[in-house]
């Protein structure tokens, strides 16, 4: 009835570590871990039962290891679905369906984050809206902070299941909307509109007025769908200009 118990062994200690990490939020998505040497001090394990946990760790999905570029924390919500997606975002109007589900999600963010956000992730989000400001005044959307920006406001809600889709959606969006994204921000109110939605937003949340919070990126959401709904309806007419 009663099993001898066994001495667990250093990689699997190393394993179960590092998977909590990623799983209770302290690891994020795209997070890069440190090199393998550091990491082993830090955990004052050898080298061998460090890569030995490592490997099991990629092999399960929660990371990623890049030839040359280091091992990367990968999102767990990526790892069932991903050959799916694949085939999906090749529809030509996948985009509007990844914003649906994108305006679902990033409304309950901004009402989450207006509750729960820390003093130190407000600050994150005003680090980011400071380079789009700048961003702006060259002209640029600046559409790395801009994606940090709203990174930042899955992260306040203190959701970690919502940090990994929300990193997923970004990506699938990223692979199916670039020339529309840049089609849309070219238009010259884009930028100081675009930057007053963020402004809203963030104060918004900062004021923890967590209804105002959802409203204003709605609205935000809803400019959005509504300008890749214009240039894809756009594209479609010149197609078929050009087909007939």
């Amino acid at each position: 009835m009663f099993q001898k118990i066994k001495p667990k062994r250093i990689s699997d200690e190393i394993y179960f570590q590092i998977r909590d990490l990623i799983l209770n939020g302290e690891l994020k998505p795209g997070q890069k871990l440190p090199p393998e040497r550091e990491l082993a001090e830090s955990m004052s394990v050898s080298r061998p039962s460090l890569r030995e946990a490592l490997n099991k760790l990629v092999a399960q999905g929660y990371l990623e290891q890049v030839q040359g570029g280091g091992t990367y924390v990968k999102s767990i919500t990526a790892t069932s679905i991903d050959n799916a997606i694949e085939e999906f975002v090749k529809r030509d109007d996948a985009i509007f369906d990844l914003m649906e589900v994108r305006k679902i999600l990033e409304t309950w963010a901004a009402y989450a984050a207006a509750e729960r956000a820390s003093e130190k992730e407000i600050n994150n989000m005003f680090e980011f809206l400071e380079e789009m400001r700048i961003a702006k005044e060259h002209g640029q959307i600046g559409y790395i902070s801009d994606t940090n920006f709203h990174f930042a406001i899955s992260h306040a809600t203190h959701n970690v299941l919502l940090v990994h889709v929300m990193n997923n959606i970004y990506q699938w969006i990223e692979r199916v909307s670039y020339e529309i994204r840049s089609r849309m921000h070219n238009k010259p109110d884009s930028h100081e509109l675009l930057f007053r939605h963020h402004t809203d937003i963030f104060n918004a949340i900062k004021s923890k007025d967590h209804n105002l919070a959802y409203g204003k990126m709605l609205v935000h959401m809803n400019y959005i769908e509504q300008e890749l709904e214009r240039i894809f309806n756009k594209g479609k007419q010149k197609e078929s200009l050009e087909d007939s």
